[in-house]
């Protein structure tokens, strides 16, 4: 029979490794500082859509930092998968600056046969999502372009 301060051990190293996999659980599911309890549902969503938005090729971002591609038509999902994740400073940075751009410019609609979009998702009343066509660079729609050219950045670095 083993002593009792072998039993305390191997109790404590049980202890330890128990908590060390909590602590690597809740770290890979945990959200970045910058993220509040109120935007803790947050979905960035970005993309190309044909005019009627029937096919919906594009990437959301969670506040987790997963990354994943998608393909919808409308407002139904058809293919989602996990592609990657950001790591806590880019996710905030990229936060803040889709903030600031639906700040900026809070609607913004141009019809094209091909379109891009940037939508932010905040179940269960906010969506937010902004329209252009990808041939003119306007005024109007530079934030988001700024945006969407930032978002693709970070998602060509996970490959």
């Amino acid at each position: 029979m083993p002593s009792p301060i072998a039993q305390l051990s191997r109790r404590a190293i049980a202890r330890a490794a128990s908590a060390i996999g909590v602590a690597l659980l809740l770290a890979c599911r945990s959200v970045p500082p910058c993220v509040t309890p109120t935007l803790e549902a947050l979905t960035i969503r970005w993309g190309e859509q044909d005019s009627l938005g029937l096919d919906v090729r594009g990437y959301e971002l969670r506040t987790t930092g997963e990354l994943f591609a998608y393909r919808a038509s409308g407002d139904s999902l058809r293919e989602r998968v996990r592609i990657g994740r950001l790591d806590a400073q880019l996710y905030c940075t990229l936060l803040q600056q889709t903030l600031q751009a639906f700040r900026q410019v809070p609607a913004f609609h141009v019809p094209a046969a091909q379109q891009r979009f940037v939508e932010y998702v905040l179940p269960p009343v906010t969506r937010k999502r902004a329209v252009w066509n990808p041939r003119y660079r306007t005024h109007g729609n530079e934030p988001l372009w700024e945006l969407y050219e930032q978002l693709e950045r970070a998602r060509t670095a996970q490959r």
